[in-house]
């Protein structure tokens, strides 16, 4: 790890514990906030190809509940592994197909999973298709039956997926479990991170605006959206003119 990379990342950290504090009206405001960390060197983002999705959600149908349902969630909304592991069953509206995503799981080797706010902050809504709402019913109902197997060894949190006494799970194990279910499958390398992009590369390939995205990923700022996916932002505005060409311009021969 290079300097400004260092620097950023001990950045990161004093700002996420500040903002804790802040929060628990332990300080008056943010201090990090006044510093001017370095900018992280943007890659390239990574994402997958629809057949590639298609060929890990076949995969998926033999692997355990509770992992199939993680990853469909990863696919389908774009979240932060964290804020997966940090959903709450009174985050989701089972009427409206809706979960709120407003807190995110962390993890410290000094401190152990704990809870705290998404990476900006912000609290969104989002829309899950029914495929995924008929998982998380499924998931609920073999939660329930798992509580009443442990009785008073039960530790109630609320969290959707939880380790078999309900505690909360450590959100780095979903890297791990990634890793491990792409080696049993003969798939390449799974980073939970590029759902994420693959979910920001479909919206704007199918002329999503930027805005939305920028909600969708819950960015802080749009230029975030904007800045990191640039280049697939660009691709769009050319197939927009050719479109626009075409319907209004062109004119087909009789």
């Amino acid at each position: 790890m290079n300097f400004a990379k260092s620097l950023l990342a001990h950045h990161r950290l004093i700002h996420t514990i500040l903002h804790e504090a802040k929060r628990e009206m332990l300080v008056v405001y943010n201090a990090a906030d006044k510093a001017t960390p370095p900018k992280d060197k943007q890659k390239d983002p990574n994402y997958f190809q629809p057949e590639t999705i298609s060929e890990i959600l076949d995969k998926l149908e033999s692997e355990p509940l509770k992992w199939r349902l993680i990853t469909h969630l990863l696919i389908v909304t774009g979240c932060r592994r964290g804020e997966i592991m940090g959903l709450k069953w009174e985050k989701i509206d089972f009427n409206t197909n809706q979960i709120r995503i407003d807190t995110a799981l962390k993890y410290l080797p000094k401190v152990g999973t704990y809870e705290g706010s998404t990476k900006t902050g912000n609290t969104r809504t989002l829309y899950l298709p029914d495929e995924t709402m008929q998982l998380l019913k499924q998931h609920r109902h073999d939660c329930l039956e798992l509580r009443l197997k442990n009785g008073d060894r039960w530790k109630e949190t609320g969290y959707v997926f939880i380790r078999d006494d309900g505690s909360p799970m450590n959100p780095d194990s979903i890297g791990s479990w990634l890793s491990d279910f792409a080696k049993r499958h003969d798939l390449p390398h799974i980073n939970p991170h590029a759902f994420r992009h693959t979910v920001a590369s479909v919206l704007i390939a199918n002329g999503t605006d930027v805005v939305t995205v920028s909600k969708q990923l819950g960015h802080h700022k749009i230029s975030t959206t904007e800045d990191f996916y640039s280049h697939l932002i660009e691709q769009n505005k050319e197939k927009a003119a050719d479109c626009i060409a075409a319907t209004l311009l062109r004119r087909k021969q009789a």
